[in-house]
């Protein structure tokens, strides 16, 4: 095999591959030996059919089975021999294939660039130990009472902050019914904040049976853009009073958490729990000031192709959320300058991350994938074995493997800066022999998808 490589700029390459004659002869009798075997010719016994006129009749067929064979083989070839690897899809060209001559094609890619990693004494982070107070886990056992509380009628009694009435509403604007001001057996907590803060604060002291008119005047903010800065009549009929009833901190409720069996292992139970959040929240936040410094400490040149590609969606977005910026010229300019910066500050990210999981050896476990995605598409209120299946679910499979894999990568990097001691990554080890294969085979990182948030039903007055 020959091949002759050119730079046409600076991730740019183009390949002239030539496959030696001997090996395009050996590609089309591995074709022509399947073939053989399939032939169906009226007159001609099965594998009688006479091998000059099968390849004539087949000529199509054999030249591009054979060139499927030799391309992806010999591409892999050289780049394996000049060390390349590519970062976006080959685009190959002079793809004619003749058995009587040596195959020669072009290939044109972006390769994946090549850095130093920078040693862990060039970021800084300071060390935050997390603390748990008698205070912080009172708290979170008053929380977890009131989550499991049960409700008691209060009768006659007036309704206090924490206690949850069911009421009727009826609003009118300009005496007129109007859509959404209707609502019977609504429940609230009385001081939640559920509703808007004058909805709300009618509440507080109103006794089963009771009913209240009252005029509220929609906020500027409101989601409603019909309502907004109008003042509507509302008249609210109270149904029940209810108090909420902690349950005692006995062994009953200390089984739902683990089985505690006394208040002391309970709180040991709830203080480590406090810990473990403290941990990560801390842990997060060196991943975050690592992730800034990485940002700025890193410069280099990414394939113009991804950039293109992604400026391509963001557009597309622009056209569904902004139209008339694309009828901007000068703004859809400073837009798409902006959102260049962000794509290539990503990408910048996404090859040091790779470069670093592959430095630690680090990766996201198959169980804990699947558990996150098992989480959200439950939380999608959808099927994950049927969310799987579609482009949707593949992409947010692996967003969640990539997000575990960088989080693990960060966090070896956060606890190699906080204790020097260990081996630093300061070996100015280059990217190319390693992380470049691996990113370059894989798919460029993308943004995760937030999943979407279940709809819940909210009346006219409420935020």
């Amino acid at each position: 095999m020959q091949v002759t490589v050119a730079e046409q700029d600076k991730l740019k390459r183009k390949l002239a591959v030539e496959v030696p004659l001997s090996e395009v002869i050996s590609a089309y009798e591995e074709v022509y030996g399947r073939l053989r075997a399939n032939i169906r010719i009226d007159g001609f016994r099965p594998g009688r059919y006479p091998r000059h006129l099968a390849e004539k009749r087949f000529q199509s067929v054999m030249a591009g089975e054979a060139m499927q064979t030799l391309v992806p083989k010999y591409f892999d070839q050289a780049l394996s021999e000049l060390d390349l690897r590519s970062a976006t899809e080959p685009h190959f060209d002079k793809l004619d294939i003749d058995k009587g001559r040596p195959f020669r094609f072009e290939v044109e890619f972006e390769v994946v660039p090549t850095f130093a990693l920078r040693p862990s004494t060039e970021f800084k982070l300071t060390a935050r130990k997390p603390k748990v107070s008698a205070t912080d886990i009172e708290a979170r056992i008053e929380e977890m009472r009131r989550s499991r509380a049960t409700l008691e009628d209060k009768g006659n009694a007036a309704a206090e902050k924490g206690d949850t009435v069911t009421f009727d509403f009826h609003g009118t604007r300009d005496g007129e019914d109007f859509e959404g001001g209707t609502g019977i057996n609504q429940r609230v907590e009385v001081g939640s904040g559920q509703y808007l803060p004058d909805f709300d604060a009618q509440f507080e002291g109103i006794k089963a049976g009771q009913v209240k008119t009252f005029e509220l005047t929609f906020p500027d903010d409101y989601g409603e853009a019909s309502l907004v800065g109008k003042t509507v009549a509302f008249e609210v009929t109270a149904k029940q009073v209810e108090k909420k009833v902690l349950p005692p901190l006995d062994k009953d409720f200390f089984a739902q958490f683990g089985g505690p069996e006394t208040l002391k292992e309970f709180n040991e139970h709830i203080k480590s729990q406090l810990l473990g959040e403290q941990e990560r929240e801390v842990m997060q936040g060196y991943q975050n000031q690592l992730t800034e410094q990485i940002r700025k400490q890193y410069q280099f040149d990414v394939p113009e192709s991804l950039i293109e590609q992604q400026l391509h969606e963001f557009r597309h977005r622009l056209s569904q959320e902004d139209p008339e910026a694309l009828k901007d010229a000068k703004r859809l300019i400073e837009l798409s300058q902006k959102e260049r910066k962000v794509i290539e500050g990503n990408l910048r990210l996404a090859y040091v991350i790779d470069a670093l999981s592959k430095e630690y050896d680090v990766k996201a476990e198959k169980e804990e994938v699947n558990q996150r995605f098992y989480m959200q598409a439950y939380m999608m209120r959808e099927n994950p074995a049927e969310l799987l299946k579609s482009p949707t679910g593949h992409r947010m499979l692996m967003q969640i493997e990539q997000g575990i894999t960088t989080s693990k990568a960060l966090e070896r990097l956060a606890n190699e800066v906080l204790n020097r001691a260990g081996t630093p990554t300061g070996k100015q080890k280059q990217a190319a022999p390693g992380a470049q294969r691996r990113a370059g085979k894989s798919k460029q990182p993308e943004q995760p998808e937030q999943p979407e948030q279940p709809e819940g039903e909210a009346s006219s007055p409420s935020e």
